[in-house]
């Protein structure tokens, strides 16, 4: 079977110094991927080729299209991003309309879980999607014979673009912290509490019992339910609140180095470690391409993972579709529990939430990077960028990273300025490894949600030096697919506060993640293009006989 145009090696070796025109492409960002693509130009990749290929940047050779109808660029469409807008609005009109009104504690709960039930399965989804995600793209690497990428110097850059990221996400945050820091009533679970039952004897020998007719008497002769009582601590004096601030720092840090080499790999997955599944996965990814000697088709543990890897896709797309009730179930149930002031008040700091992380990231988008790409190239970074908006438009549609990865590849290579191989290669080393909108985002979110709990003071020193490092592993380990990154701020949560519950105001980013998901979808792709960018200085004249061009 021939290899397509796209990944074709054949490229001519004439030194010549002169860059040649990018190959005719006549569908740079074809938006419509659910009609049937029609033949393009002899020299334009099959676009069709894309549905019928698992992996369609890094497969060395085309094969047989496959019985289902896997598509790892369907996500949500813009209808779906309506529909969440319109869930809000009607889940905020639901809620502040039932708070005038003295619901049961039971239509409460049942109106909370239709949304606990949705984050739980994507909760349940996300970790061993990027378990596989991680495995299959180093394996693949591996396979193709490509290892002469995974060098210091690659590694140097990607880290570096990730804590560049990071450090910008904790000065917002410090600064949002600092500027709109109210004073949050404590919402429920913000405490671990212990639920106490006490029994009391008397001193005629029986137990105090609580009787049909509301009195009370000490005639039980054992303590049984109706002689049972349950302490409500209502000033917090049995709070379990061993939190992560009473160790030192050292063990903090050892803690964490503890995580690289997990002693139960099912262990880690089940408790969310994303260290340790990290960690486990690179190197297992390496050995899944060197325990098989034949041709890549034939390595099965390789597919088995990989079409592991599309089911959890498919699964997670799924869940996602029912997203716009979810936010309505959420907000409904969530500002039943406030009162109408404390709700504006959320509302008001949920802008300034969105204000300040827009702000950081053009600054990132527009300032950082640019300024970052000229110090290794000593080129004017705004020519290149201007040139990628194609990419970026379509980031923002899609939501995906990993969706965007055809037109980001192809949009890199008609700069001029990469060749072909180099961008296929790492676009899609770096979109599951170096996303700098996570170093951003968890963070401010972070701040925000442990304010709104009331527990802003227990992020003090420690706390911030492993929000910073939590937010850094999460720019290596967020799954490239839409609206995963609030999974992972639940892990980022319990790692920094590990003794203190989910907040309520988690269903307050929910409601504005459909927006700040596609902000960061284009942060990611920015980044990863402008690294490919970097590294087509060093790599460019072995990758493809090309010299590298402004």
């Amino acid at each position: 079977m021939n290899k397509p145009p796209m990944l074709s090696s054949g490229l001519s070796s004439t030194s010549s110094q002169e860059r040649r025109p990018a190959h005719y492409e006549s569908s740079m960002a074809r938006t419509n991927f659910r009609s049937t693509p029609q033949d393009t130009a002899p020299s334009t990749p099959p676009v069709g080729l894309y549905a019928l290929q698992d992996d369609p940047i890094l497969e060395g050779q085309a094969p047989a299209a496959p019985h289902g109808n896997y598509d790892s660029r369907e996500t949500a469409t813009f209808f779906n991003s309506m529909a969440v807008v319109i869930g809000a609005g009607l889940g905020i009109g639901l809620g502040l309309i039932l708070s005038k009104f003295n619901i049961s504690t039971d239509l409460e709960l049942w109106l909370e879980l239709p949304g606990n039930l949705f984050v739980r399965a994507l909760r349940c989804l996300i970790v061993p999607m990027v378990f596989c995600t991680m495995t299959v793209s180093i394996a693949e690497i591996v396979v193709l014979n490509k290892t002469s990428i995974l060098t210091w110097r690659t590694a140097a850059v990607l880290f570096s673009t990730s804590v560049l990221s990071t450090m910008q996400g904790m000065v917002v945050a410090l600064v949002y912290n600092s500027v709109f820091n109210a004073n949050w009533p404590v919402t429920a679970g913000s405490n671990s509490t212990n639920s106490i039952l006490l029994g009391f004897k008397c001193a005629n020998g029986m137990y105090l019992e609580s009787l049909a007719n509301g009195s009370m008497a000490c005639d039980a002769t054992v303590a049984n339910a109706s002689a049972l009582f349950t302490i409500s601590d209502v000033n917090h004096v049995l709070s379990t609140n061993t939190a992560f601030q009473d160790l030192t720092l050292t063990e903090q840090v050892i803690a964490i180095i503890n995580l690289v080499v997990p002693d139960n790999i099912f262990s880690a997955l089940a408790t969310g470690s994303l260290l340790s599944v990290l960690m486990f996965a690179l190197p297992l990814g390496v050995a899944v391409a060197k325990s098989h000697s034949d041709s890549a088709g034939s390595n099965y543990l390789l597919t088995i993972l990989r079409q592991s890897r599309n089911t959890l896709l498919l699964m997670i797309n799924a869940v996602l579709k029912l997203t716009p009730f979810a936010v309505f179930f959420l907000l409904t149930s969530s500002i039943v529990s406030y009162s109408s002031n404390k709700s504006t008040n959320i509302v008001s700091q949920g802008g300034y939430l969105i204000l300040f992380f827009v702000g950081g990231v053009l600054c990132h988008v527009l300032v950082v990077m640019p300024i970052f790409l000229f110090l290794f190239t000593r080129k004017n970074p705004y020519h290149y960028l201007r040139q990628l908006v194609p990419a970026y438009v379509f980031a923002f549609g899609c939501s995906s990273s990993m969706a965007t990865l055809p037109v980001a590849v192809t949009v890199v290579h008609q700069t001029r300025q990469v060749s072909r191989q180099l961008a296929q290669l790492m676009m899609c080393l770096g979109t599951p490894v170096n996303l700098n909108a996570p170093g951003l985002y968890y963070p401010l979110m972070t701040v925000f949600m442990a304010n709104v709990a009331g527990v802003g003071g227990q992020l003090r020193g420690p706390e911030l030096v492993v929000l910073f490092f939590v937010s850094l592993l999460g720019c290596m380990g967020t799954a490239p697919v839409p609206n995963s990154a609030l999974v992972m701020l639940m892990t980022v949560w319990k790692t920094v506060l590990p003794n203190v519950a989910l907040p309520g105001a988690f269903v307050y980013v929910v409601a504005i993640d459909f927006l700040l998901d596609r902000i960061c979808t284009s942060t990611n792709v920015n980044g990863n293009m402008i690294v490919t960018r970097i590294l087509a200085d060093y790599f460019d004249d072995s990758w493809g006989n090309e010299s590298v061009q402004a």
